[in-house]
């Protein structure tokens, strides 16, 4: 494993944006029936180019425990975000005295998405979930996920700026949640603090290809017909539809407004509690490589768009 300070700063670039690319390796990636790869990432350029750290415990002026009540501090160690033979690895940490460290990453703005009317959006990444029992992998928390980019700056206006959780997957459980977080809190649109949407098997120690895509292809008259559709390995797993949020305003915020990435490893917070039925993590959680969530550089993450035909 190599862990060196140029392989993160000069090698490690997990998603960079290729807009109307002709790059083959690029073209690869689109899948049939999308024409456009809009952003595209597979760790051969500095983090830093397309990405930014979340460091400590909070967003500036934002709540403690990054709004979920999880325990970690972020850094940007090679001890917890590092590349490995090509691939993107986050590490959870315990040091001696019991404190929790990981990394969390989030697109930098200029890399910002959203499916425009008419059209459709897919986001995909290769992803491999650390196989430890689950008996020592209380409160690991790793996440790939999107959230409404005017929580830039704010960070206190969750969850109208809508958010898709593409995959969680607590507690070192077989499973993927997938699910939209929209409107007010608590209730709202969205039933918050528990969101729209489903779970599916999602099974650990190898790669799994995980996807969202967006459709507007009514456009915007019709709003409710908009879809957002989950899969694994290209097996559609959960579809959530304008209509089943009934808030105009919400939907909005969830299927038509930009949108930036992000990865992280959580540990502990109000997800991973209320699967276990306890509080996390505990004296058992280890942390370590078993923990940890790997990005498959061979099948990088990408954003690709059906742009609608102009009239």
């Amino acid at each position: 494993m190599t862990r060196s300070k140029a392989s993160l700063r000069n090698g490690l670039s997990a998603l960079s944006v290729l807009l109307l690319s002709t790059s083959p390796a690029a073209a690869q990636t689109i899948p049939d029936g999308f024409r456009e790869v809009i952003f595209y990432d597979d760790f051969s350029t500095p983090l830093t180019d397309n990405w930014e750290f979340d460091l400590g415990r909070s967003y500036p002026g934002g709540p403690d425990g990054w709004g979920t009540g999880e325990i970690q501090t972020y850094t940007d160690s090679l001890a917890n975000i590092a590349v490995d033979s090509g691939n993107l690895v986050i590490t959870p940490l315990r040091d001696a005295t019991g404190a929790w460290s990981s990394s969390r990453i989030e697109g930098r703005p200029e890399n910002d998405w959203a499916c425009p009317p008419g059209g459709r959006l897919r986001v995909e990444a290769s992803l491999k979930l650390g196989a430890d029992a689950e008996a020592v992998q209380a409160g690991i928390w790793p996440a790939f996920w999107a959230l409404g980019s005017t929580y830039r700056g704010d960070y206190n206006n969750w969850p109208a700026v809508g958010e898709i959780d593409i995959l969680e997957s607590p507690n070192g459980m077989a499973r993927t949640w997938h699910t939209v977080h929209c409107g007010v809190t608590p209730g709202g649109p969205c039933d918050e603090t528990n969101g729209v949407g489903g779970n599916a098997d999602f099974s650990r120690g190898v790669f799994h290809v995980i996807s969202v895509e967006i459709s507007r292809a009514a456009g915007d008259g019709d709003w409710q017909a908009d879809s957002i559709t989950y899969a694994v390995d290209d097996v559609t797993t959960t579809t959530v539809t304008g209509g089943d949020v009934g808030d105009a305003t919400a939907w909005a915020a969830l299927a038509h407004e930009p949108k930036f990435l992000i990865f992280n490893v959580a540990v502990g917070g109000g997800f991973p509690d209320a699967i276990a039925g306890a509080a996390t993590p505990n004296e058992a959680t280890a942390g370590g490589p078993g923990a940890a969530l790997e990005v498959d550089a061979s099948r990088s993450t990408v954003l690709v768009g059906l742009r609608p035909v102009a009239k």
